[in-house]
């Protein structure tokens, strides 16, 4: 009989242990879908080991789904007191870096049961197989329920002491990118970004609502000299502690919405000088300390047309070079790889732009491009253009794409005048690794499009996009696009050219090569001066940038010499024009 006792005992010993192991946070990064996992809290006096009995685990319900889509068997030891981390992912990934924690169990993709996109549920099962806590409700989808993190977290109330096998959303603190339907006891509508919204292995530790997003800047002018620019920055999450807001370059104004008294506004900076990254700082001095950087624009003159480009920059950001500005995206994305301009399909989102005179009629670009192997065919209906025309705001023409080769070859492209997908696909097959030569054509009056491949005449053969309502658009830009893609090809593009002719466009190799045969002596230089000599003996206007954009110099060669004592030793861009025509040559002074 005593063995009776103990054994009943035992039994419920360890009951009471494992009802005291509960959820206390998931989280869902706003900025970091990879970055996913959920926390655990042993409340009881006692170690308990998941392996024990037939295994604690975790099942998810995918959202409306009401049978299990996906389990997690757990396997690590949760101290008395302490903190179990489920991040999602393989044990290779170092995102998790971030918080400096290191998780005690990884789960494979990052879509699996630690990887809960926000609308999913999930189930604590201890080694009895117990339901011992429950998140949402199984069979009901969580869009706009009081249980929908997407893009947030979801942190249960210090007050909490056990689990509960039946959800009660008055337990939890919900912080989600979206409004809910229902009513809901302590739901906020705002996305959570990795670090500072998150505190995995803590519980209760007060978090920072403060965000600062969607970024312009804006130059106050355009010329060939220095000029300042308007940074202004949106923010959410404002009114509930005194806020400062700083800046290191440029004047603060908050006449657009002040963080301590508004929930949301806009934060403008006046005065930032062009080439100067803006680091706005929001900060309440205790839990709040918030940076956002705005990166400069280029604020240059437009290009007179013909203009050529070689892309003989550093490697690194595109709009680090002259002429090319951000547009949309996050700002640096969009880079220069061995003197090519590499538009990549998949994480990077930059789109930039070089900005010419407007013209009337018919324009031209042309480029020679050649596209990376991403490992597989493109294959399926993701169209993506990575380069078109477009006008001073967000009216796309003239766009390229990446598509889906005819016949088993590895892609082909395709031409649109106004939209997307494409209107007429290129009908030979192309090959990853070669370089092709694209030639566009959009005529503002007609409001059409045509586009010839490794063209010698206009009269080639050629696609033409939809015929759309007439006119078109004034352009004045060309522009380089980036995007999500399920292939995540990668585009190189050199020699690129902008005119107002076919002929005009034929003509980018040979006035390239030959500009680019101009000597540039002694170089690298530690004399004070240059010598630049081309077989042309027009005047050339030299322009002289440094690395991060910023022009330092600007004047006209006549006589063969630059004076470049001014500036300090480093690696700077040197942009020749000669009969409105641009090369770009790499200057090092020692």
């Amino acid at each position: 009989m005593k063995k009776l006792y103990i054994l009943i005992f035992t039994i419920l010993i360890s009951s009471l242990s494992f009802g005291q192991v509960f959820i206390t946070e998931l989280a869902d990064p706003n900025n970091d879908a990879t970055a996913r996992y959920i926390e655990l809290y042993n409340a009881g006096a006692s170690p308990i080991v998941f392996t024990e009995g037939s295994g604690w685990r975790i099942d998810k319900y995918t959202n409306a789904s009401a049978t299990v889509s996906q389990t997690l068997a757990l396997t690590g030891t949760i101290p008395a007191g302490g903190f179990y981390i489920i991040a999602a992912g393989a044990a290779s990934t170092v995102v998790f870096n971030t918080w400096g924690v290191t998780p005690d169990q990884w789960d494979g993709a990052t879509d699996n049961v630690a990887g809960s996109n926000g609308d999913d549920n999930l189930e604590l099962y201890d080694g009895t197989n117990t339901l011992v806590d429950q998140f949402g409700v199984p069979g009901e989808d969580g869009t706009g329920t009081c249980h929908e993190f997407e893009d947030g977290r979801a942190e249960r109330k210090t007050s909490v002491t056990t689990g509960s096998a039946t959800w009660n959303e008055a337990e939890w603190n919900i912080w989600a990118d979206s409004a809910t339907s229902g009513s809901c006891t302590s739901y906020v509508e705002a996305a959570q970004d990795a670090p500072g919204n998150f505190d995995p292995g803590a519980w209760g530790t007060p978090t920072c609502n403060f965000i600062l997003n969607n970024t312009t800047a804006t130059c106050d002018a355009i010329t060939a000299g220095t000029d300042t620019y308007t940074a202004t920055v949106e923010f959410s999450g404002g009114g509930s502690a005194t806020y400062t807001v700083t800046a290191d370059s440029g004047t603060v104004d908050l006449s657009g919405g002040d963080p301590t008294t508004d929930a949301t506004g806009t934060i403008t900076v006046t005065g930032v000088n062009e080439g100067t990254d803006v680091i706005i700082n929001v900060t309440d001095g205790s839990i709040c300390d918030v940076d956002y950087t705005v990166f400069t624009p280029n604020c240059h003159p437009p290009l007179t047309l013909p203009a050529y480009e070689s892309f003989d920059y550093p490697d690194g950001s595109l709009i680090n070079a002259p002429d090319w500005n951000n547009f949309s995206g996050t700002s640096g994305d969009l880079l220069v790889a061995s003197g090519q301009a590499l538009v990549q399909h998949g994480v990077p989102s930059e789109d930039a732009s070089v900005t010419f005179n407007s013209v009337t009629g018919d324009l031209y670009y042309a480029f020679d491009f050649t596209v990376n192997d991403p490992g597989g065919v493109i294959t399926g209906g993701d169209y993506e253009y990575f380069a078109m025309f477009k006008d001073d705001a967000f009216i796309y023409k003239g766009r390229i794409f990446i598509v889906e080769a005819n016949s088993g070859g590895d892609f082909t492209v395709g031409i649109s005048t106004s939209t997307a997908p494409a209107d007429a696909v290129w009908a030979t097959d192309l090959t990853f690794g070669v370089t092709y030569r694209a030639t566009l054509r959009y005529s503002q009056d007609t409001n059409i499009s045509q586009l010839w491949i490794d063209a010698a005449t206009s009269s080639d053969i050629s696609i033409t996009g939809t015929d759309d309502a007439d006119p078109g658009v004034a352009i004045t830009q060309f522009a380089l696009r980036q995007s999500d893609s399920s292939n995540n090809e990668g585009v190189l593009i050199d020699n690129l050219s902008i005119t107002q002719t076919f002929n005009e466009t034929l003509s980018t190799k040979d006035f390239l090569t030959e500009i680019n045969n101009l000597k540039v002596y002694p170089n690298p230089t530690s004399l004070g001066y240059v010598n630049i000599s081309s077989k042309n003996n027009a005047k050339m206007s030299v322009r002289v940038f440094d690395i991060l954009g910023k022009q330092v110099l600007n004047k006209t060669v006549s006589n063969n010499t630059l004076d470049v004592s001014g500036l300090t030793s480093g690696m700077y861009i040197m942009k020749v024009s000669q009969d409105n025509a641009h090369v770009t040559k790499k200057l090092v002074i020692q």
